[in-house]
């Protein structure tokens, strides 16, 4: 089938710079090398509507195609101003506020970092933060055999699926968190028709990566990886 890929290059936001230092990303567990490795800056109170932001560009080909900004307070707090902002006429905050130039469904995040025909295995993750986390956390800044890329959600498109087959992908180890069953589900049966699949199995439902310590993952890793039957046979409801 025709595949829809095309891209338009997308500005940052008015007033976004690279940062290097971070006292939200510190606190998520950012380290030196994460900075240089994962752009991301904030618009340093220079554009309103994305005070409290931090910016992490998209980046296809060398150029960027979008932009996740999460804000740096927690889901609770944000939900608990919202109510009064609703009461008070006052402007809500978007726990996301990303660009609407190109439909996610289309973007990889760390996708260049798959390299053609010498990345093996990408490991498929929801969003930024477990990219960064795994890669972090397995160290794997240089090692171009296995790569997490993030889908951005529970799911996996076909405009995603044939931008890892023509980078020459062989391998994908799906990695959503542990609540994703029937999400995995759906993207296990999508993916098996063009590569070799295999699921990470966190048991833990509230777990993802970013929340993992090392060994937990390694231990994923390790004794965890399962096929889509052997998915399905472990997670279905008796």
């Amino acid at each position: 089938d025709e595949i829809d890929d095309e891209l338009v290059v997308v500005p940052m936001p008015d007033g976004w710079k690279r940062c290097y230092k971070n006292h939200y990303l510190t606190k998520r567990g950012f380290a030196i090398d994460d900075y240089d490795y994962f752009p991301v800056g904030t618009t340093r109170g220079l554009n309103f509507k994305f005070d409290n932001y931090v910016i992490f560009p998209i980046i296809d080909n060398g150029d960027i195609v979008g932009y996740v900004a999460r804000h740096i307070w927690n889901k609770e707090d944000i939900d608990e101003y919202n109510k009064q902002a609703k009461r008070n006429g006052k402007y809500e905050i978007r726990r996301y506020n990303n660009s609407t130039e190109n439909d996610f469904v289309k973007l990889l995040y760390n996708y260049d970092a798959v390299i053609e025909d010498e990345t093996d295995t990408v490991i498929l993750v929801e969003g930024i933060f477990d990219v960064i986390a795994l890669t972090r956390k397995l160290e794997l800044y240089d090692n171009h055999r296995i790569v997490p890329v993030a889908t951005f959600g529970k799911k996996i498109s076909n405009a995603q699926i044939y931008k890892l087959q023509t980078k020459g992908v062989k391998t994908v180890i799906i990695g959503y968190d542990g609540d994703a069953v029937a999400a995995i589900n759906t993207a296990a049966l999508l993916l098996n028709d063009y590569f070799e699949v295999f699921i990470a199995y966190i048991q833990d439902p509230t777990a993802d990566f970013d929340s993992m310590s090392f060994w937990e993952i390694f231990d994923v890793f390790s004794s965890s990886l399962k096929t889509p039957i052997e998915y399905r046979l472990n997670t279905v409801q008796l």
